[in-house]
């Protein structure tokens, strides 16, 4: 296998979060992905798994999260822009 995929999870992580309160854990070194966003906590898997088990649900959700109208307005933007674009193909095909 090429080196140059490596297994990141080894490396210094971060906890992110989406919309719905729910986390996981990320390279420190990439941008989030759309949507998530840091929690502020950062370290290697274990320390970063140990916050999410602390403070999240079984579902990974963070326990009492309340979700931010922004963020909801942002996802509600991005799908609708998704949904145009799916019937703008299917138009095409």
């Amino acid at each position: 296998m090429d080196d140059q995929f490596t297994d990141w999870q080894d490396g210094h992580v971060k906890v992110v979060r989406n919309h719905e309160g729910t986390c996981s854990i990320w390279p420190v070194y990439r941008e989030n992905a759309l949507g998530w966003y840091d929690v502020g906590v950062d370290g290697d898997k274990a320390t970063c798994l140990d916050y999410i088990e602390a403070n999240c649900d079984e579902l990974c959700r963070l326990k009492d999260f309340e979700p931010i109208d922004s963020e909801l307005r942002f996802v509600e933007e991005k799908t609708r822009e998704w949904e145009q674009l799916q019937k703008q193909k299917q138009l095409g095909e």
